[in-house]
This record gives C-alpha cells, sequence and structure tokens, in this order.
C-alpha cells in the first residue's frame, strides 16, 4: 500500500467477496476532500459489452487534466468535483448497460432437446441461434455507448440553448454539442483533426473572419493553456455547427458559438470553476 499511496498509513479492510458474474455495483462518491475513486475502484462491471476497461481510460483522462489544472494554478477548487458530476452519472449508465446483455443472455432457456437429432431438435437450435446473433449484435454493435458520452449537464460546461442529444447505446451520431466529444474528422490522407489539437484547450476558429484575440488574451492572462487553431474546410464547419468551438484537454466540447462571447473572462470561469 506504500508503494502505491507513497507513504505508509493506517487502513482497514472493511469486506472481502468472491466476484460473481452479473453483478454490477457504482460507488455512491467518486470524491472525499483529496481522496478520489478511478477505474474499477468507482464501478464494477459484468464483462458483457467490454465496457469495463474503456470506462476507466475516460475517468483517468477527466480527472487527469482536472488535477493538473488545479496544480497549475490555473483550475478553481470546483473544477475537481465536476469529476464526480460527469462520470458517475456515466458509470451509471454502462453499468446499467452491461447488465442488461448479461440478464439478457443469462436468461435464455437451454431445452433439453436442444442436442437431439430430430426436426424438434433442429427448430430449437434455429430459434437459439437467432436469439445468440440478435445477442451478438446488439453487445459489440455499441458506438452509442462507447462514442456517445457526454456531459451536457455539467456544470463546467456552457451548452447554452443546445439540447443533448439522443443517447442510444447502439447509435452513434457525431455532434460538437457541448458537453459532447469532439467528432472526428479527417483533414487529409494522414492527419485528423484531432492531430491539430493542443494538449490543453483548443479554440477551433473556422470562420477566419471572426476575431478571436480577446479570449486567446483572456486565457493567456488567466494562465489558462490554450492554443488557437483556424482550420478553413467546410466540412469541418458543418460538423461542428459553429464558427468558434472550444475543446476541452479531454476533447469533449465545452463552447461553441458563431458569436464572440461578451465577457469572455465569464466563460473561461466557468469551464475551469474559477467562481
Amino acid at each position: 500500500m506504500a508503494l502505491t499511496v507513497g507513504c505508509d498509513f493506517k487502513y482497514e479492510i472493511v469486506a472481502m467477496a468472491k466476484w460473481t458474474a452479473g453483478m454490477t455495483l457504482v460507488a455512491e462518491k467518486f470524491q472525499m476532500g483529496r481522496i478520489f475513486l478511478v477505474g474499477d475502484a468507482a464501478h464494477l462491471f459484468t464483462p458483457t459489452g467490454g465496457l469495463g476497461y474503456n470506462t476507466s481510460i475516460e475517468d483517468a483522462v477527466n480527472l487527469g487534466w482536472k488535477l493538473a489544472a488545479v496544480c497549475n494554478g490555473w483550475g478553481g477548487a470546483d473544477l475537481l468535483a465536476s469529476y464526480e458530476d460527469e462520470r458517475r452519472p456515466i458509470a451509471l449508465r454502462n453499468t446499467r448497460f452491461a447488465r442488461s446483455l448479461a440478464d439478457n443472455i443469462g436468461a435464455m432457456e437451454i431445452s433439453p432437446e436442444l442436442e437431439e437429432n430430430t426436426e424438434e431438435g433442429r427448430r430449437i437450435r434455429d430459434e437459439l441461434g437467432e436469439k445468440l446473433l440478435h445477442h451478438a449484435t446488439i453487445e459489440f454493435n455499441t458506438q452509442g455507448i462507447q462514442l456517445g458520452v457526454q456531459y451536457c449537464q455539467s456544470p463546467v460546461i456552457e451548452i447554452g440553448d443546445a439540447k443533448p442529444p439522443i443517447d442510444d447505446p447502439h447509435k452513434y451520431i457525431p455532434t460538437a454539442t457541448p458537453g459532447c466529444r469532439a467528432p472526428h474528422f479527417w483533414l487529409d490522407d494522414v492527419r485528423t483533426i484531432f492531430d491539430e489539437f493542443g494538449p490543453d484547450f483548443t479554440l477551433l476558429q473556422l470562420n477566419p473572419n471572426k476575431e478571436i484575440n480577446s479570449i486567446v488574451d483572456e486565457a493567456q492572462s488567466m494562465g489558462i493553456p490554450l492554443k488557437p487553431l483556424q482550420i478553413e474546410n467546410e466540412g469541418v464547419r458543418e460538423l461542428y455547427g459553429a464558427d468558434l468551438v472550444l475543446i476541452r484537454p479531454d476533447h469533449h466540447v465545452a463552447w461553441r458559438s458563431d458569436d464572440f462571447p461578451l465577457n469572455p473572462r465569464l466563460l473561461l470561469n466557468k469551464i475551469t470553476a474559477n467562481v
């Protein structure tokens, strides 16, 4: 334990239990003071759907940039609290979906006549095959659950008048609605738009006629690392749906608009929790 946290401390093992297939759990709290739960410590998955690892990685990415922001002085105290605001609902969503898959496969009845070389046996095998094919389709055709993660209700997202997209586990429609994952786009044969994002915040300028110096200067004065990125591409502009789009370090959209904010500091304060 000392190797894990860097120092010796007293601890108590409250309980131990064997792993049970089909069981899912989500912690009631993801944060208490300076302690954060991430990955398997925060949520227990049944393997159906293979969502445990992806959900864990997204936890780490979400908390990682926020810890860096606070440690480097440009993230407000409530920025860390937004980790639970954003990630716990996703853990509940993903474990619920994984559990539904486990219940679906577990509830399939296996007839004792399944292996018989009879007309009834062939009929039962055909029916079971169709059920298993359907299950495999809903278990592994999960673009929506994987790519459709959204934080539209987060206190550090400026969604404005936009409406969150429909959350369909099997269907992913790329959208730059604030709170959603920034959509992928090939800029040429070898580069995607993600290759051009900065390591921290990125301000997409998709209309060269829109002035961005005031928000760039304001971010610099506040110590917020922000990369201005001008892209003149009609496809990108159509996909992202606005002239200006602010991308977070975890590649989720923090804000977008055709008009520059009247008070850039207020916007930057909101998305970094500097209230």
